[in-house]
């Protein structure tokens, strides 16, 4: 009889409806701040320094300035921010949001370090990761073939002797011959056993060195010993040469990588040397540093200049063919540019050349140099 309504008095609601639960705008600040930072952008996390929340009835507007990772695509960016924000705010808070912002307020560089790699000299098993072995197919496929025809053979001429009571092949019985007739000292035995030692020192050296000279071993991932990556040496060097092509005013840029050092080569066009070359280097080392060796390169940079090079602040010498008319259009605006070029000296006045008919000639002289001129 609990829960039924006396007659005539009025409905009681039911249990479930006799509250309700109020989520604060803190509460939801709070949680679109942190779930505004937890997205995850490449590796890397958004910095969110202000979040506002307006709550009204079941419905949320959240809003957040973010600081993002540079560099970053700012459009997908954002939009993963701001589905990452709205996604957990309607999870946790129960509400429906009805708008999320995602304001940009700057780009931060460097925000999340890469994860420090181990110290130069350890490995999986506390020693240096070192390059894989090759499978070395080439020799061993031809010293397989050398072999397997030459028990081939033998084994052929054995049988046919000892089966079909055939005559030994006339190979095998000069051979023999041959060596019973034939000692140490003598210049052909030598030869072929210093050709021997030589084969066998080749094919050991082959088993006891790892082979692929062309890559270079990176460092072991923390935490799996087991994984071994290696990076080729050609992508290593294109990586350098272009990380070094965006030093302003640096061209032709030639990069080197051996197994112990990268030899860098550029020519500058303009800029100064020094600042060009300390760019070079910085770049350089930043660029082997985000390669991820077990081993960090040992860079050499040669810079050298381009023949239309000249050292900043400095213009180029003036040369006759632009200065020499500069006297002659400077001439004429002078009262006697018609008599100027027999005497540069009376240039001012018509004294010097005629004192007598000066008074005379004076108004008649400026009227065809301005003629001439025009």
């Amino acid at each position: 009889m609990t829960g039924t309504p006396a007659a005539g008095g009025p409905a009681r609601p039911a249990p479930a409806e006799r509250g309700r639960t109020v989520v604060a705008d803190r509460a939801v600040r709070r949680i679109a701040e942190r779930a505004a930072g937890e997205a995850d952008l490449a590796g890397r996390h958004a910095r969110v320094t202000r979040g506002t929340a307006t709550v009204r009835g079941s419905r949320a507007d959240v809003a957040v300035d973010v600081r993002l990772p540079y560099p970053a695509a700012l459009g997908e960016t954002g939009e993963r921010v701001r589905g990452r924000m709205a996604a957990r705010v309607a999870e946790l808070s129960g509400l429906t949001v009805r708008a999320a912002t995602v304001r940009v307020q700057s780009l931060s560089a460097n925000r999340a370090a890469p994860p420090p790699s181990p110290p130069e000299g350890t490995g999986p098993s506390g020693g240096r990761s070192r390059r894989p072995w090759s499978a070395r197919r080439a020799p061993a496929a031809l010293c397989a073939l050398v072999a397997t025809a030459a028990c081939a053979m033998l084994l052929y001429d054995v049988l046919s002797v000892r089966l079909a009571d055939r005559r030994p092949a006339r190979w095998r019985t000069g051979t023999i011959d041959w060596l019973a007739t034939h000692g140490p000292g003598d210049t052909a035995v030598v030869a072929g056993g210093a050709a021997a030692a030589v084969l066998g020192a080749w094919l050991l050296g082959l088993a006891l060195t790892p082979g692929l000279r062309g890559v270079l071993p990176m460092a072991p991932v923390p935490g799996h010993p087991d994984q071994r990556a290696v990076l080729d040496r050609t992508a290593a060097a294109e990586l350098v040469r272009d990380t070094a092509s965006a030093v302003p005013g640096v061209t032709h840029v030639r990069v080197r990588c051996g197994r112990r050092r990268v030899r860098l080569r550029a020519r500058l066009a303009f800029g100064d040397r020094a600042t060009a070359r300390t760019a070079l280097r910085t770049t350089t080392d930043a660029a082997l540093t985000t390669l991820g060796l077990s081993r960090r390169l040992t860079p050499r940079v040669t810079l050298r200049t381009e023949p239309h090079w000249r050292p900043p602040g400095t213009e180029p010498g003036p040369g006759p063919t632009t200065t020499g008319p500069a006297p002659e259009r400077a001439a004429p605006p002078g009262p006697d540019a018609g008599e100027a070029p027999p005497d540069p000296a009376p240039s001012k006045t018509d004294a010097p050349p005629d004192p007598a008919p000066s008074k005379t000639d004076a108004p008649h002289v400026p009227a065809p140099s301005k003629e001439d001129d025009s």
